[in-house]
C-alpha cells in the first residue's frame, strides 16, 4: 500500500518582517514556493531563517507583511488550523506512544474516522518503510529512525506544506544522508511543496529544487544549486558557498583582476569596485590547476597540508605573504604530491568575483 499524491500548495511570503525590539530578524522577505517544490533556507546562524520557517508554521507572528497559501492570507489562522507538517531537529515524539500512536496522534486530534486513520497509518508506514516497527516505543529505536517516525507523523495528515527545521542535525553523518534522500523520495514522491531550513550547504544543495541563501533577514539570492554555487549573485554568496580562497587583489582596469601575478575578467557581479584598488579575489579551490614552473602563468608554492577524501584530494600550499591557499586535485593526480614539496599552480577560472578591502 502507497500514500497517494494529493494536489500540492502555493506557499508566498509578502513583504515579511520580524522585529524583536530593535532587532530585525527579518526584513522584508519575498519568497514564493511553486507547487511541489522543495526550497532550502541557507544561511549562518541569526540570519532569519528559521524565524521565516516559524511564522509560516504559525509558532511566531509577522511584524510586517503577508503569507499566503493557494492565494489565500494566513497571517492570523491559529497553527491548529493551518495543516502544517513539521519536522523538528530533536525528533519531538512522543515517548509513552508506539510509532503507530504516534503517527495517529494527529489524525485523532483531527477526529478522523477509525478506519481511515489506520488506513493512514499503513500507508505512512510503507511510505517509511517501518512496518515491522510499529509497535515499538521511540527508546527502541536508531536516530534515524525516529526521524523516519516524525517525517511520517508529519506526512500523516495531509498537510498543506511540509517545514523541515534542520532535521538532520542531531544524527550521524553517514545516517544524514541516507535520510536526507528519503526525505528527498519522499517529498518527490508526494509532490508536496516543501520549505527546508538548514546550516548545512551540502545537504541544501543535495536535495532541494532552489536554494535561498540568507544574511541578516535579507534573501541574498534564490536560485538552483547549480546557479548558487557557479554563479553566486553577490562576493556574500561567493564566500559563504563552498568553499572560497580570499586573495589580495587589485582592479587593473578593463574590467581586470590582477590576482598572483595573472590578470583575469571581473565578473560583473562583483559591485561598485571603483572607488579602490584593493580587493580580495573570491577563488574557488577547484578553479586552481597545477601547471609547469615554466609556464609565465605560474605561481610558485610549497605543500604544507594534504589531505584524501577519496576521488578529491585538497592541498593546502603556502606562499610568502599570503593566507593559506586550498586546491583541490583528483586523488589520482595528488598521489605523486608529498607535504614538503615544492609545486607551480595556476588559477584556471574564467572570470573572478571580488570585493573591497
Amino acid at each position: 500500500m502507497s500514500a497517494q499524491k494529493r494536489t500540492s500548495s502555493t506557499l508566498e511570503l509578502k513583504g515579511v518582517s520580524r522585529h524583536f525590539g530593535s532587532v530585525k530578524a527579518l526584513d522584508g522577505l519575498d519568497l514564493t514556493l511553486v507547487p511541489g517544490e522543495m526550497v532550502a533556507l541557507l544561511g549562518p546562524s541569526g540570519c532569519g531563517k528559521t524565524t521565516a520557517l516559524r511564522i509560516v508554521a504559525g509558532l511566531e507572528t509577522a511584524t510586517y507583511g503577508d503569507l499566503f497559501i493557494n492565494g489565500v492570507r494566513y497571517n492570523d489562522t491559529p497553527v491548529n488550523e493551518r495543516d502544517m507538517g513539521m519536522v523538528f531537529q530533536s525528533y519531538s515524539l512522543f515517548p509513552n506512544m508506539t510509532v503507530a500512536e504516534n503517527i495517529d496522534y494527529g489524525l485523532r486530534v483531527r477526529k478522523i474516522d477509525k478506519n481511515k486513520r489506520m488506513k493512514r497509518i499503513n500507508q505512512m508506514l510503507d511510505l517509511v518503510d517501518l512496518g515491522p516497527k510499529s509497535t515499538s516505543y521511540p527508546h527502541q529505536l536508531s536516530g534515524g529512525q525516529q526521524q523516519r517516525v516524525a517525517l511520517a507523523r508529519a506526512l500523516a495528515i495531509e498537510p498543506n506544506v511540509l517545514l523541515l527545521d534542520e532535521p538532520l542535525s542531531a544524527l550521524d553523518a553517514q545516517v544524514r544522508v541516507q535520510i536526507r534522500e528519503e526525505i528527498r523520495r519522499i517529498q518527490l514522491d508526494l509532490g508536496i511543496t516543501t520549505l527546508f531550513v538548514t546550516h548545512d550547504q551540502e545537504e541544501a544543495m543535495a536535495i532541494s529544487d532552489r536554494v535561498g541563501v540568507m544574511r541578516s533577514g535579507k534573501l541574498e539570492q534564490i536560485d538552483t544549486p547549480i546557479d548558487i554555487y557557479n554563479n553566486p549573485a553577490t562576493p556574500f554568496v561567493a564566500s559563504f558557498v563552498g568553499m572560497a580562497n580570499r586573495l589580495p587583489a587589485e582592479i587593473s582596469g578593463a574590467g581586470n583582476v590582477k590576482v598572483l601575478e595573472q590578470k583575469i575578467p571581473l565578473s560583473p557581479l562583483s559591485g561598485n569596485l571603483e572607488k579602490t584598488k584593493s580587493a580580495i579575489a573570491l577563488v574557488r579551490p577547484e578553479a586552481i590547476a597545477l601547471t609547469d614552473e615554466q609556464d609565465p602563468l605560474a605561481t610558485r608554492a610549497i605543500v604544507a597540508v594534504k589531505s584524501f577524501q577519496g576521488p578529491i584530494t585538497k592541498l593546502g600550499v603556502v606562499i610568502e605573504g599570503y593566507p593559506l591557499i586550498h586546491i583541490d586535485l583528483s586523488s589520482k593526480e595528488a598521489r605523486k604530491l608529498d607535504v614538503g614539496q615544492k609545486i607551480a599552480f595556476k588559477i584556471t577560472a574564467d572570470e573572478l568575483m571580488v570585493e573591497n578591502v
